[in-house]
C-alpha cells in the first residue's frame, strides 16, 4: 500500500509586480511513490526542489498543478497531519523553555492525556540522551543538542509517516548514529520514513530506496540493493547525466 504519492506534480513561483513578473519552475511532473515502511531518500544538489517538494508533501505549499497524496488522502488534510511528524533542517523552539516543556507542549497539541504525555516525554528524552538536561533552559543547548530536541519532539506521538529535512545536521559522530539507530528502530515498527539530505553514506545504511532530483525534475529512482557502484559515485554520474539531457 501506498504512503504517499503524487501525481504530475509541478510547482511555480511566481516574484515581482504583475508588470513584471518573474517565474521560478521549482518542479516540473514529478510522479512519485513511497510504499508503507519504505526509508526513502531524496536527494540532489541545493535548489534542486528537494524542500519544495518536502513541503507539498506536508500541507505547507500548494502545487501550481497536479496531486499529493499522503496515506490515501490529500496533503495537508486536518486528519493526516494528526498520522504524520516533521523534522525541519534547523528546528525552531522557544530559548526560554526547557526540553521537558517542549514536549509537554507538544504532548498537549497531540492531545495525549497527562499520564500518557509524562511517559512518552520521558522515553523520547532517554531515547535521545536529553533526560539528564530535560529542565535546563534551550538557550544553553548547542545546534546539535536543539535537533535531538527536535528528534525527541517526532517520537511523540505514535505516526505513521515520518518526514526529515536533513535529519543529521548539526549532530556529531555519536549523535548522527544514534539518530541512524532511531530511523531504522522506526522501521522495525512499520513507519514510512522520507527524508532529504547530503549525507551519502547515511543513505546507504537506512535507505531502502532513493529518488535523485535535478533541476526540478526527478531524474532517477533505485533501490540500494540495485546498485553497485558506491554511491556518491552513482549519484555524480546520474547528476551529470541530467546536466547532459537537459542541454
Amino acid at each position: 500500500m501506498l504512503a504517499i504519492e503524487t501525481k504530475d506534480l509541478h510547482k511555480t513561483y511566481i516574484s515581482g509586480h504583475f508588470w513584471a513578473q518573474k517565474r521560478n519552475i521549482a518542479l516540473t511532473g514529478i510522479n512519485l511513490k513511497v510504499m508503507k515502511k519504505e526509508v526513502y531518500g531524496l536527494l540532489g544538489l541545493n535548489g534542486a526542489g528537494k524542500t519544495t517538494l518536502m513541503k507539498i508533501l506536508l500541507g505547507l505549499v500548494k502545487p501550481t498543478k497536479g496531486t499529493a497524496l499522503v496515506l490515501g488522502e490529500p496533503s495537508g488534510s486536518i486528519g493526516i497531519r494528526k498520522k504524520i511528524a516533521y523534522l525541519p533542517e534547523m528546528p525552531y523552539f522557544p530559548r526560554y523553555l526547557t526540553p521537558s516543556e517542549i514536549l509537554n507542549f507538544y504532548g498537549k497539541l497531540y492531545e495525549l492525556p497527562a499520564k500518557k504525555r509524562k511517559l512518552r516525554t520521558d522515553s523520547a528524552l532517554r531515547i535521545t540522551g536529553l533526560f539528564e538536561k530535560k529542565n535546563v533552559m534551550l538557550k544553553e543547548f548547542s545546534k546539535g543538542m536543539l535537533q535531538r530536541v527536535g528528534i525527541a519532539q517526532l517520537l511523540l506521538n505514535n505516526c505513521e509517516v515520518f518526514f526529515l529535512d536533513e535529519p543529521t545536521y548539526g549532530l556529531d559522530p555519536l549523535a548522527t548514529k544514534e539518530m541512524r539507530d532511531i530511523i531504522l528502530s522506526l522501521k522495525k515498527k512499520g513507519k514510512t520514513i522520507f527524508l532529504n539530505t547530503h549525507q551519502i553514506n547515511e543513505v546507504r545504511q537506512i535507505c531502502d530506496r532513493i529518488g535523485i532530483l535535478h533541476n526540478g525534475k526527478m531524474i532517477k529512482e533505485e533501490y540500494l540493493r540495485d546498485i553497485k557502484i558506491p554511491l556518491e559515485e552513482y549519484f555524480v554520474k546520474t547528476v551529470a547525466h541530467g546536466k547532459k539531457a537537459a542541454k
